[in-house]
């Protein structure tokens, strides 16, 4: 994917709730607590969410069984009400709600074809459950299942879909609030500009009352879900969530007080923060498996660093990690890597060269 590099406009003030001190007819206004907005809307965002949720779940169930190819591209598709409460529970919408939404993961999610044909090769994976599997040869180790290679390829649909799904999505919505109209006003949905961003909300996978000090439930339906439901864990040292939820009710009431310089900066912090989440996640899962010597483990959380590579092909067109800088992580971790050899490797010369790239765009990702 080909990506645009720009250079990053230092704020000389401060942004978000005002513009320059010195503006005296910068608006005033009330950032609320939580993201309870006359109009906002965004259902087609959360039942996407949910969607992924589902799919990925669906996928899981491949070490304990033969999947089945009709299931999966139902489930893309959303066709056949293949949506049901074996693997959609405690979330935001039911199985009949998401099966008469309209809506699906094929159409919401960027190269759809590539993560589609990740998920196909976890069905054909997924007849060796019951095999053992080892390096060279399909099948189950420990809990999972892996190819010949050691990838779990439900891994790599679930991470990389936070980069090909969400991450895409709320920056074609963040771009588009830009531009949009903020006059004429839809009961229901605000005007152009606030439903804009108030999808890009959505896709984010947090609820409106979000709570970074909350340790949720899984059973709880407003856990965050999707790159929301990596903020207090692999986001934590960097803050992102309590980051991305501020900016988000930041630029919605700039918008309402039609400050666009504060919409503008609350957007770029969204998008700064939601890439660096899933540098984060990936630097985490090329540095545990160093400490780790169970195979299982080591190649299970790899998968994961391989899912938050692709993930990241969908970075901002001004992220700080170059083009020349994420062709070297895909040579490390994409284009069907073999795991195995990444963790026979005694002194992880590669995992740690994945380490020095992404802290080299992004500084400290970890304590």
């Amino acid at each position: 994917m080909k990506k645009r590099i720009l250079t990053l406009t230092a704020l000389a003030c401060a942004v978000f709730i005002t513009s320059c001190d010195k503006d005296d007819d910068a608006p005033s206004y009330t950032v609320p607590g939580t993201y309870n907005f006359d109009n906002a809307e965004f259902a087609e965002a959360t039942a996407s969410v949910n969607m992924w949720q589902g799919f990925q779940f669906y996928l899981g169930r491949g070490a304990t069984r033969q999947l089945s190819q009709d299931t999966v591209n139902y489930l893309w598709n959303n066709t056949n009400n293949a949506f049901t409460a074996e693997f959609i529970s405690n979330l935001p919408n039911t199985p009949q709600q998401l099966n008469a939404s309209g809506f699906n993961l094929a159409s919401r999610t960027a190269d759809a074809a590539i993560i589609k044909a990740l998920a196909d090769s976890m069905v054909k994976i997924s007849q060796f459950y019951n095999t053992a599997g080892s390096e060279g040869k399909a099948g189950k180790q420990g809990n999972r299942i892996f190819n010949h290679a050691g990838i779990e390829f439900n891994q790599l649909v679930a991470k990389g879909m936070m980069g090909a799904m969400v991450l895409s999505k709320v920056i074609q919505h963040l771009d588009a609030a830009a531009n949009a109209d903020n006059n004429t006003v839809t009961p229901g949905k605000g005007t152009a500009m606030q439903h804009e961003w108030d999808m890009a909300f959505g896709y984010v996978g947090i609820a409106t009352d979000y709570d970074t000090s909350k340790a949720y439930a899984s059973t709880d339906p407003k856990r965050p879900l999707a790159i929301g439901g990596y903020f207090a864990e692999r986001g934590k040292y960097i803050k992102a969530g309590g980051i991305v939820f501020e900016a988000f009710r930041k630029g919605r009431a700039a918008i309402a007080a039609k400050d666009y310089q504060g919409r503008d900066a609350a957007a770029a912090t969204i998008k700064e923060f939601l890439e660096k989440t899933i540098a984060a996640a990936c630097y985490h899962y090329v540095t545990s498996p160093q400490a780790k010597t169970n195979k299982s483990d080591q190649l299970h959380e790899l998968s994961e660093g391989c899912g938050f590579v692709i993930a990241l092909n969908y970075r901002p067109a001004n992220s700080k990690l170059s083009a020349s800088a994420y062709q070297s992580l895909i040579g490390i971790l994409g284009a069907n890597p073999n795991l195995y050899t990444l963790i026979n490797d005694a002194s992880f010369t590669k995992l740690k060269q994945a380490q020095q790239i992404l802290t080299a765009a992004y500084g400290q990702l970890q304590p």
